[in-house]
């Protein structure tokens, strides 16, 4: 034992053996994409961006705004102070001040989900015919300021390593192209990570699968009496009969949407938004004759008859005459897409019934969550997409 003590050319051959070693941890290290190839580093890579985009989106959703401000019909007041005061008039320290006093709103401690629901609820973009009717004429600012915020937030989580898109998406009737859209960020590759999120919408509303069963039960009664005749006619009257039940609770229930939605939505944005500020505008404007609520008005009228289903009627007001065209378009785009989905399932309800497979309580239910599904109207959808840079 005491001669091992004393061999200290034992101890520096150790010495040796832990220093090989780690050069050759080092040097794996160095030789990776070598050594495993590139299609486990870029499995590695793909996984560490996956990780990162769930952390983001988790971030984004969940990030807190301390102080977040726009200015109601901010574009229709530039536009009138440019047509007053002439060009540039708007970059006034003064202007700049007072139309903040007169139109600026405020909002303390929101996420970025609620404020991201909120600019996709109030803007209602309508694509229909070729058209696209924009109806959030006195929210730009709002979408403009939200926007650039969730930019700002994401190039500092972000940093750059990765080139990013997110978007928020608010489409009530599912595969129609109705409702509200944010999007930043450059085209996304193939090769992209992307994840997606539901985000809740900023109100309240019941309409529940319950609600839904009681506005269309005499639809659902009428199917019922068709399948207990059904040995009694030819088979394809029996299911011509329930298609048209089938749409008959899919008219009912999305002319109920609109309403709600244009309520929601349409009325405050529009409606409320529009006489509040023509009141204060016109409070601080010589002769209370500022004449900003026949620019929202024209401005409102002219994207709405870029659609030639719109059919201007003044003796309703606004948001009636945009209530009748939105049931005109939501029906005709829902039907649409929904017609073969439709005549498939009055042929398997049908046959479901005829063969004892199902009872006329149970179709009723199937139809009811078919209906059901058409409607989307509490969540949007936020999406994050992240590649790599140096790809």
């Amino acid at each position: 034992m005491a001669d091992f003590v004393r061999d200290t050319s034992g101890f520096s051959s150790s010495i040796d053996a832990l220093l090989f070693l780690v050069l050759v941890s080092v040097s794996a290290v160095i030789l990776a994409q070598a050594m495993v190839g590139d299609t486990q580093v870029s499995v590695l890579q793909d996984t560490l961006a996956g990780e990162h985009n769930s952390q983001v989106l988790l971030s984004l959703q969940n990030g807190r705004v301390d102080e977040f401000t726009y200015a109601v019909g901010g574009a229709q007041m530039d536009y009138l102070v440019n047509e007053t005061l002439g060009p540039r008039a708007v970059d006034s320290g003064i202007y700049q001040a007072g139309k903040e006093l007169v139109a600026g709103r405020e909002l303390k401690h929101k996420t970025f989900a609620d404020l991201a629901s909120e600019s996709v609820a109030s803007q209602f973009t309508i694509y229909h015919g070729g058209s696209t009717v924009r109806l959030n004429l006195l929210m730009d600012e709002y979408r403009a300021n939200i926007d650039a915020q969730m930019q700002d937030y994401l190039d500092s989580q972000i940093g750059d390593r990765y080139y990013y898109n997110v978007s928020v998406v608010w489409w009530p009737f599912r595969d129609v192209p109705i409702g509200g859209e944010t999007h930043m960020g450059p085209q996304v590759p193939g090769s992209a990570y992307v994840e997606s999120t539901w985000i809740t919408m900023p109100y309240h509303t019941e309409f529940t699968r319950y609600y839904v069963e009681e506005l269309i039960d005499a639809e659902l009664e009428a199917i019922g009496l068709d399948l207990a005749n059904a040995s009694a006619v030819p088979r394809e009257q029996t299911e011509m009969r329930i298609s048209g039940h089938i749409n008959d609770a899919m008219n009912r229930t999305l002319d109920e949407v609109v309403e709600i939605i244009v309520e929601m939505t349409i009325e405050q944005t529009i409606e409320k938004a529009q006489t509040a500020l023509n009141q204060q505008v016109d409070n601080v404007v010589p002769g209370n004759n500022s004449g900003i609520s026949d620019i929202i008005l024209d401005e409102i009228l002219a994207e709405l008859k870029k659609d030639p289903a719109f059919i201007e009627d003044a003796s309703l007001a606004l948001s009636e005459q945009i209530c009748a065209y939105l049931q005109e378009v939501v029906r005709e785009e829902v039907h649409e897409v929904s017609e073969a989905e439709v005549e498939k399932l009055a042929s398997d309800i049908t046959d479901q019934y005829v063969s004892n497979a199902a009872t006329i309580e149970e179709v009723k239910d199937e139809v009811l969550d078919y209906v059901f599904s058409r409607v989307n109207l509490s969540r949007a959808r936020m999406t994050l997409a992240l590649w790599d840079r140096n790809r």
